[in-house]
């Protein structure tokens, strides 16, 4: 869900690749993972019920809710600083992201006072080595992109999916499909910068959005990272929980196939994803 409700990396490499509006994307991914929320709500509820686990008693008065909310307003605050910036062009991505790290430092160090040095130089050292994992591929993908063009291998994926005459749903499911199952060998940003070239002109030839085919992209690439062999997801959960991926996997499988539901919901209505960037930022 994480990769879907804004501000989210995946959106803004997809952004970069596709060359779109990162608050589009942001707006664009908004609904979807409200509703892999809801499922994913749905389903702790079931299953709790089911198997009958205990139940912690909290305070759900109107007073209790609005102290848990005060507690939490200042960290509430940085996805909508960061989102609303982006989305109403007060700020470029970029400068959004840098406004929102600022914020961050100064919240976990004077506000919350829970910052400390050591906490920022960890901080510091992984920001640096995921964007430079990050810039790594976006330089090599150009490259496999030239080569692509060369070899005019969008066009002849336009060509064979086209033929197929299966309009527009028909086609984006075909591709859900194709990306599901390459997801489970890619981790989500190789993903979307070695399909998107050989996807999105075929999509867009149809007349499917670019936002809807981006956030459909990210949504399937991240139920891909939760499914073996490779799953990323499922190994960082084994390396710090010491279960099996086996294990973890059949657990999880209840909300892989809430969220494989909410993807095909999506897919077959595109306004869920279209709606609120259209509502709010105008016809691209």
């Amino acid at each position: 869900m994480g990769m879907i409700i804004p501000p989210s990396i995946a959106m803004v490499i997809y952004a970069i690749a596709a060359q779109q509006s990162v608050g589009r994307m942001f707006l664009g991914g908004a609904i979807p993972g409200i509703l892999i929320g809801v499922s994913q709500l749905a389903i702790v509820f079931i299953m709790a019920k089911s198997h009958h686990y205990p139940r912690e008693e909290v305070d759900t008065s109107f007073r209790g809710i609005a102290e848990q909310f005060r507690k939490s307003i200042f960290i509430l605050l940085m996805p909508l600083f960061v989102v609303g910036s982006v989305t109403f062009g007060i700020a470029t991505a970029t400068e959004s992201a840098a406004m929102g790290a600022v914020y961050a430092l100064v919240l976990g160090a004077l506000v919350l006072r829970k910052l400390t040095l050591k906490d920022f130089y960890s901080c510091l050292t992984s920001s640096a080595m995921t964007s430079g994992k990050i810039m790594m591929i976006i330089a090599f993908s150009q490259l496999y992109v030239w080569v692509l063009a060369l070899e005019r291998i969008p066009q002849m994926m336009a060509g064979i999916l086209i033929s197929l005459g299966m309009g527009p749903t028909g086609t984006m499911l075909l591709i859900v499909l194709a990306v599901l199952v390459v997801g489970t060998f890619l981790d989500v940003a190789p993903g979307i910068l070695l399909l998107t070239p050989v996807f999105l002109p075929a999509a867009t030839q149809l007349g499917v959005s670019p936002i809807q085919f981006g956030v459909t992209l990210v949504a399937a690439l991240a139920v891909g990272a939760c499914t073996p062999p490779v799953g990323n997801c499922l190994n960082v959960c084994a390396a710090v929980t010491g279960f099996r991926i086996g294990t973890i996997f059949r657990g999880a499988l209840p909300w892989l196939i809430g969220n494989v539901i909410v993807l095909v919901i999506i897919t077959i209505f595109p306004q869920l994803i279209l709606w609120l960037p259209d509502a709010l930022m105008g016809q691209p």
